[in-house]
């Protein structure tokens, strides 16, 4: 591989369909099919969930038993697959660290199948229901097969609304983000000029029909959200899609005659995207309306089931959320069912273990088909095409997508690229794009000088030979970007990398390109797409937690590993003035292979440097501990840039085969700092 690299940066928002707000960084795009299921613009895929009367899937049918209906008229089935989902893998392993420390590596090699799981925490969750709020959505993520992703949003436009987590299979992120602290419910007054008639048991949530609430008026931020959610996964084949809404309160509509309880100011001025109703009306009901029809459209399209659990558990008079009459609790009640009832899914409430029906709700979407059929016109167009799949067996339940759209446009930022368009646009998806397979890790370092951190971004590629020779040795083109919390892409790098082509055994070619990113401290989702040749692209998604080193007074840089043969890697500087090892991606090595380790430990603060004790321990799929080290930093390694470097060889020629953990742990006083790292010996 030739080290021919031209480099460029730049700050610019990718086209991405993102959810308002704080809800999330659900991204959208349309994705490759499967290799074996035929795809295309000649044909339209659609996920067919078929449940009996105890709404349990139906197995065993055929293609001869489905009818499509394309804007009322029946079109031929070109393709069928049923999908029977995995068990969800046993949650107590061998080894205890393999269930709590995640693989550092993440791969495009993502199951086309499986389920999309929403966690959707609603703005009416007060701080007494929060516990229960969060074991719901806990239960949810313990519920998740081999091949599902899940996420975690919120409906509060609010800043603290919470951290919300775009899809991912590490349950660790995911718990972490249920357990973040997020934006409550505020009680009404009991008393005074702002107290509410109907709170007769002074729980009672402030303004739930959001007449003066400043981010969510009328309460169509739900409705807008869920819309959102829906559009996101749209155009994600093969996958069921599921949002399970956490909250105790669903507007669903108003009276026209006016509002139950006087407003304490009149109508909003203006709400974006909804049609607002005349000054006179001094009411919600236009916008609840064409907000609702919004939602159902976009649920309807993308085959979106949404279940409601309620984090009340057993409801009374005296913990109701809307005041405690009788009547205040069969309206709460009866809203609540209409979000599950419209979007085709069950209603869990008025138990104190809500979290005991995700194992049937999970059920639900164990099972299911995969169905293509050829539109009669395939010429593009933005007209929506209605889809009706029939059934021919009596007592069942069919749930699919109620349409499509044939070309849709692109939209965003078409400034000029070093990589195609296309390739900018296999940054968009849930699911990463697999023409070509890909890996990549992310560690991050402090620097020097400067208060935003860099992360190294190593990207593992196997390039598979190209159709046309004459391709074989064109320039691979690379785009790194990092998205924040919100979705917007606050960097962007540029690659473009010469290849000489020096296929493995396999008839691959693997290769490794370095990246770098500067970042202030937060949270990021860091997206690459690399294009080698025509048509030929893939792209890969990780998660990183940039830290403030200077803050705490002992803490350590990502953990990497380089080894030895080392892999072709471009461009060997990359790193050169931030770390003395050219980290790779690789994390299987035989016994022969030499790996070091390479970790920095940071004192910040404004105390002065201290010495610290590292350990370092490998720890076998038994639970064994089977190699130990242990050194002394001096307090005088830490002066100018406050870091010290430690570095270790693993013990490959000693070790078994199978997985292992590396820990490396930084002690000072009561101090401690660690850093895990999952490695295979083969």
């Amino acid at each position: 591989m030739r080290q021919v690299v031209r480099r460029r940066r730049s700050i610019r928002v990718l086209a991405m369909a993102a959810l308002s707000g704080a809800a999330s960084v659900l991204l959208a795009a349309q994705q490759p099919a499967r290799q074996t299921f035929r795809t295309g613009i000649d044909v339209v895929r659609v996920d067919v969930s078929v449940l009996d009367r105890n709404r349990l899937p139906v197995q065993g049918l055929t293609a001869a038993d489905f009818v499509v209906l394309e804007d009322g008229k029946p079109r031929p089935i070109v393709a069928f697959a049923p999908v029977t989902l995995p068990e969800r893998p046993n949650r107590t392993p061998t080894a205890s660290w393999t269930r709590d420390v995640t693989p550092d590596i993440v791969t495009n090699d993502v199951p086309r199948e499986g389920r999309l799981v929403v966690i959707m925490f609603d703005w009416s969750i007060r701080f007494e229901d929060q516990q229960l709020a969060r074991r719901i959505a806990a239960a949810a993520v313990d519920q998740l097969g081999p091949g599902d992703l899940a996420s975690v949003v919120f409906t509060s436009a609010f800043a603290n609304a919470g951290a919300p987590q775009n899809f991912t299979a590490d349950r660790a992120r995911l718990l972490a983000a249920i357990q973040q602290p997020f934006a409550m419910a505020l009680h009404n007054p009991p008393v005074g000029p702002g107290h509410d008639p109907r709170n007769e048991n002074e729980v009672m949530i402030d303004d739930p029909e959001g007449y003066q609430s400043g981010d969510c008026q009328c309460r169509v931020c739900v409705a807008d959200a869920i819309a959102h959610v829906a559009d996101a996964v749209r155009n994600v084949p093969e996958r069921r899609k599921t949002l399970l809404f956490i909250g105790t309160y669903f507007r669903s509509y108003e009276a026209l005659q006016g509002p139950v309880s006087r407003p304490k100011q009149g109508p909003p001025a203006a709400v974006t995207g909804i049609v607002r109703p005349s000054p006179s009306q001094m009411n919600c009901s236009a916008y609840l309306k064409d907000a609702r029809e919004k939602m159902l459209r976009a649920v309807s399209i993308a085959n979106l089931t949404i279940h409601t659990l309620d984090p009340v558990g057993l409801e009374t008079t005296l913990n109701s959320p809307l005041g405690g009459s009788a009547v205040a609790i069969q309206e709460r009640q009866s809203d609540l069912r209409v979000l599950a009832d419209l979007a085709g899914g069950r209603t869990i409430m008025d138990t104190g273990t809500p979290e005991a029906a995700l194992p049937a709700l999970f059920a639900e979407s164990r099972s299911y088909y995969l169905l293509a059929f050829t539109p009669a016109d395939i010429r593009p167009n933005r007209k929506l095409h209605s889809i009706e799949v029939k059934v021919q067996r009596p007592g069942v339940t069919v749930r699919t997508r109620s349409g499509y759209y044939l070309g849709e446009t692109r939209a965003g930022d078409r400034s000029p690229l070093t990589v195609s368009p296309e390739t900018a646009d296999a940054l968009q998806g849930v699911l990463p794009r697999r023409d070509v397979p890909l890996d990549v890790a992310a560690a991050t370092f402090a620097v020097p000088g400067s208060t935003q951190p860099a992360v190294a971004v190593i990207l593992g590629v196997r390039q598979p030979a190209a159709a046309d020779a004459k391709n074989q040795n064109a320039p691979v083109k690379l785009l790194v970007a990092a998205f924040d919390r919100n979705g917007r892409a606050v960097q962007t790098e540029e690659q473009t990398v010469g290849i000489t082509w020096q296929p493995d055994a396999s008839g691959a070619m693997p290769y490794e390109i370095l990246s770098r990113l500067s970042l202030k401290p937060g949270r990021y989702e860091v997206r690459s797409a690399l294009e080698v040749g025509p048509n030929q692209r893939g792209s890969v998604f990780t998660f990183v937690d940039v830290p403030d080193f200077s803050q705490p007074p002992l803490s350590l840089s990502g953990l990497v590993l380089a080894a030895t043969p080392a892999m072709l890697a471009a461009p060997k500087d990359a790193f050169a003035n931030l770390i003395p090892v050219v980290p790779t991606s690789k994390r299987v090595f035989t016994r022969t292979d030499r790996v070091t380790a390479f970790v920095r430990v940071y004192q910040g603060g404004r105390r002065s440097p201290q010495a610290a004790t590292i350990a370092a321990k490998v720890t076998d799929g038994h639970d064994r501990v089977v190699s130990t080290s242990t050194a002394v930093v001096a307090a005088d390694a830490f002066a100018g840039a406050r870091g010290a470097d430690y570095q270790l060889e693993l013990p490959l020629d000693r070790l078994e085969s199978g997985e292992h953990l590396l820990t490396v742990e930084a002690v000072q006083g009561a101090l401690t700092a660690r850093r895990g790292l999952r490695f295979r010996v083969q």
